[in-house]
């Protein structure tokens, strides 16, 4: 897509994550000589109008002022909610645009082509698009789905009022129940447009960031063995 083009889609990257076991705010962690949550930037801006990084209330790393020097628009969790589902609603509430990508600031490998391959899907519908959220690994990928910006909104708030703090558990519901309209990118269909599902690994612990460390590394041809496929 041309820089100049409008894509109706906003890029919303959770990331209030602590990053305990890794002595480091996960955005933070360099990989390949480059911040990860540059990485995940890098591979968003030419697929969104605006990227939205959602923080911590409070957060005092450096992170929420990368993400500024990123040009990214920085909010918090929807308060007095905090976690991934709050993190989620704040950035749709950020959104100005009819469908937002949202994806988690620990996944340095996303696919320019696998969530080209989404936004298409949610399109592919009707008149108004629909959401798409990727089953991988046998679990839905709520840190890798396309949300129509109005419909989820309003249904996270309502949920998040009522004391339900998973994402995954809300998109399964929405599937069961009918409404929002929700669409399944299966794992097979992923691996057309990423074949070895990177867009999926996310770095969560000192085993996965050395796999990632090996991944970027020219000297290292093959992580497939230590691909765990992941997701909130």
């Amino acid at each position: 897509m041309k820089s100049n083009q409008r894509t109706g889609v906003t890029g919303i990257i959770v990331g209030g994550g602590r990053g305990a076991r890794l002595g480091a705010s996960k955005p933070m962690l360099q990989l390949g000589g480059k911040l990860v949550l540059a990485r995940v930037a890098d591979a968003l801006r030419p697929l969104c109008d605006e990227l939205v990084f959602v923080a911590r209330e409070g957060q005092d790393d450096h992170t929420p002022d990368t993400a500024i020097a990123l040009r990214m628009h920085v909010v918090t969790d929807t308060p007095p909610y905090e976690g991934p589902l709050a993190a989620i609603h704040a950035g749709l509430q950020a959104s100005i645009t009819p469908l937002a990508f949202v994806t988690g600031a620990d996944y340095p490998f996303l696919s320019r082509r696998l969530i080209e391959a989404m936004i298409a899907a949610a399109h592919s519908v009707g008149s108004a698009p629909e959401s798409v959220v990727a089953r991988v690994g046998g679990r839905l990928q709520a840190l890798h789905s396309v949300l129509a910006v109005d419909a989820w909104k309003e249904l996270i708030g309502e949920a998040l009022a009522s004391g339900e703090d998973s994402p995954r558990r809300l998109i399964q519901s929405a599937i069961d129940e009918g409404s929002p309209s929700v669409g399944i990118m299966t794992e097979d269909e992923a691996e057309r447009h990423d074949p070895r599902l990177l867009s999926f690994f996310d770095i969560d612990t000192p085993e996965q960031l050395s796999a990632a460390r090996r991944w970027v590394d020219p000297r290292r041809l093959n992580l497939r063995t230590d691909i765990r496929r992941g997701g909130v």
